[in-house]
């Protein structure tokens, strides 16, 4: 019975050893809890201040940027990705009457901007012209459509163009006089010469030919003045490239017999191309071309090329004259810059003028010794560009 005992008091004390110490880890569980709840409060603490803050800032953000969209003098238009109006500023609602979230852009397009036109400045319905960017608003679909309306600076454009035109032209007047005057004082000569009875008729005709010549160099020179002072203001219109071609020919006949030139065609397009521009102001820009080369010094062989690239025409005048020095090259398109004697520095003046006109571009490439290329490219309007390109397919 005492051994039964003492058996049980043994039980029993291990029992409450085991007891003190599940209740010693039940203690230090409870300090750790507690330190981690502490620090997690803190932790959410600083989260919840953070995120409050971020949400502050956000909305400062998105507060300033609607107001800079209200003062912001560019109509700014966010499409969604079904082509849907989602968003407009009041400068939109002022640009393009009418216009409401929701509308398809695609009919608010039709309605306010002038058909046919793809340029980068674009002309609206109500008279205003408009530059046109456009951004997609990946990841996020649909874009943001930003329409600057540049009428007034386009108008201010021209009107410092028309006076620099008419300081130049004051220029040219003086310069032109001085150049007329010459030629015709020769020719008036030669005219009192041919009211003279003592004449042979090999003389009277040498004295015709010659006052002839004096003529006809006055009118070249006004002319290019006259060409030269409307700026490429002339009218555009659809024309057909071969026609133009056709005209070139028939003048680079005549030129050939005049100037004792060798002039070689290579006219490298798929079909007949139609392009937009003024036949008249072109032809004569080529011309021109053609006559600044045969003029050099010496028999000139000259290769004009025309070939379609992408959406665009480029055209080739290249000779084997004596070439253009490098220090002259950035100075031959400047008015009444010239380097022959009885030149009036107006030609290639003229011409950049022209291609200007019809959105193109003119450069020049020369060596000393070596010739010059001059090559016109000019826009092709996209509707002609892409049916060239099919064709260019089906040939193939």
């Amino acid at each position: 019975m005492a051994r039964q005992n003492t058996v049980e008091r043994e039980q029993l004390e291990d029992a409450f050893q085991v007891f003190n110490q599940m209740s010693g880890q039940l203690v230090d569980s409870y300090h750790q809890l507690q330190t981690q709840v502490a620090c997690l409060t803190a932790e959410l603490a600083a989260a919840r201040s953070e995120k409050v803050q971020q949400l502050a800032e956000k909305a400062s953000l998105a507060n300033r940027l609607t107001r800079l969209l209200e003062t912001l003098p560019a109509a700014v238009i966010v499409l969604d990705g079904h082509g849907l109006i989602a968003q407009i500023n009041p400068a939109a609602s002022d640009l393009l009457p009418g216009i409401t979230t929701g509308d398809s852009w695609h009919a608010i397009y039709q309605h306010h901007f002038r058909s046919g036109e793809r340029e980068p400045e674009q002309w609206l319905a109500s008279g205003r012209l408009v530059t046109q960017t456009q951004r997609s608003l990946e990841p996020d679909s649909g874009k943001i459509i930003l329409l600057l309306d540049v009428t007034e600076t386009r108008q201010l454009q021209e009107r410092i163009a028309r006076r620099k035109r008419l300081s130049i032209m004051g220029e040219m007047s003086a310069q032109l006089a001085h150049q007329i005057r010459t030629p015709l004082s020769s020719a008036l000569i030669d005219t009192t010469h041919l009211s003279r009875d003592d004449l042979t008729r090999q003389q009277r005709e040498r004295f015709s030919l010659r006052c002839l010549e004096r003529l006809r160099h006055i009118e070249s020179q006004i002319n290019d003045m006259l060409a030269f002072a409307k700026g490429g203001q002339f009218e555009l219109a659809p024309l057909s490239l071969q026609e133009l071609i056709i005209e070139l020919q028939h003048g680079l006949e005549t030129l050939c017999v005049e100037q004792n030139g060798v002039i070689e065609t290579r006219f490298d397009v798929v079909n007949d191309l139609i392009i937009n521009g003024n036949q008249a102001a072109l032809l004569g820009a080529l011309m021109n071309l053609a006559v600044n080369a045969i003029q050099q010094a010496g028999p000139i062989h000259l290769l004009i090329t025309l070939q379609q690239k992408e959406n665009a025409l480029q055209i080739n005048f290249k000779d084997d004259g004596p070439g253009i020095p490098k220090e002259h090259q950035s100075c031959i398109f400047d008015p009444f810059y010239t380097t022959r004697p009885d030149g009036t520095g107006l030609g290639l003046a003229v011409v950049q003028s022209v291609i200007l006109a019809h959105q193109g571009k003119l450069a020049v490439k020369s060596l000393p010794g070596e010739g010059a290329c001059f090559s016109i490219v000019l826009p092709l309007p996209e509707q002609t560009a892409t049916e060239n390109e099919f064709a260019v397919r089906s040939t193939a």
